[in-house]
């Protein structure tokens, strides 16, 4: 019987593209470079600074630093679409700001979270940044929700290294079997969770759309079907 549920955050309880496309629009609304911003542009921006996230994650930080690659991404995004590159440095900070605060949440997640708290305790396992983990999950009002909130940037070692999920067994004081994670990354999450003896819910609502997936314990594509799935008392 699980007592708790571990999340991952981007892409499972918030969706990146989302943020992204927040902090965006309201950085080039600061800038005032555009009255209104195209649908494209969203696109455009994911592409660019994936292309540069990408290779800070083969290189590492000897090539680009966190804000070598919000900079960079910022200045090929405004010369691709004619705007004033000199502003790069400074939209980029106010673009990190901006992403720091931003909320974009899946469908269902925060109803969800909520109806979750009633029996379990939830607690976090992210990737990424203090301030832009935080700061989203505060802006979303979700903050105190996980305890143990546990940040690669923090804790210093990051999914799928067995030690990130051991220390989180460690805070809950359970044993693995006790506790589910869901996550959207088959690379990170799930060997993660198969390192360390956790469950794994595999959050993917694409799963239609993709030839294979690797066999894994629950697979939802709603992030309401959570609740079906661990509160079985009240399927009919």
């Amino acid at each position: 019987m699980y007592r708790a549920i571990l999340f991952d955050l981007d892409d499972t309880l918030f969706s990146l593209r989302g943020c992204e496309a927040q902090a965006l629009r309201r950085t080039l609304e600061y800038a005032r470079l555009l009255s209104a911003m195209p649908a494209s542009y969203i696109e455009s921006y994911a592409t660019i600074s994936s292309g540069y996230w990408a290779a800070r994650a083969t290189d590492g930080t000897e090539t680009y630093t966190r804000e070598d690659v919000v900079e960079l991404s910022w200045r090929d995004f405004l010369s691709a679409h004619d705007l004033d590159a000199s502003r790069s440095a400074e939209l980029a900070q106010r673009y990190w700001t901006e992403f720091c605060r931003s909320h974009a949440l899946n469908p269902g997640a925060e109803a969800v979270l909520q109806r979750l708290s009633s029996r379990y305790r939830l607690g976090m396992i992210t990737n990424g940044y203090s301030d832009s983990q935080r700061g989203r999950l505060e802006a979303a009002g979700l903050l105190d929700l996980f305890d143990p909130l546990l940040i690669s940037e923090e804790v210093g070692v990051a999914k799928p290294d067995l030690r990130i999920f051991q220390l989180a067994l460690k805070k809950l004081d359970l044993d693995p079997e006790e506790v589910l994670y869901v996550g959207d990354s088959i690379s990170h999450d799930r060997e993660g969770c198969l390192r360390a003896g956790i469950e794994f819910c595999h959050y993917c609502p694409d799963h239609l759309a993709v030839a294979e997936l690797p066999d894994v314990r629950y697979r939802i594509a709603d992030l309401s079907d959570l609740i079906s799935l661990l509160f079985p008392d009240l399927t009919p």
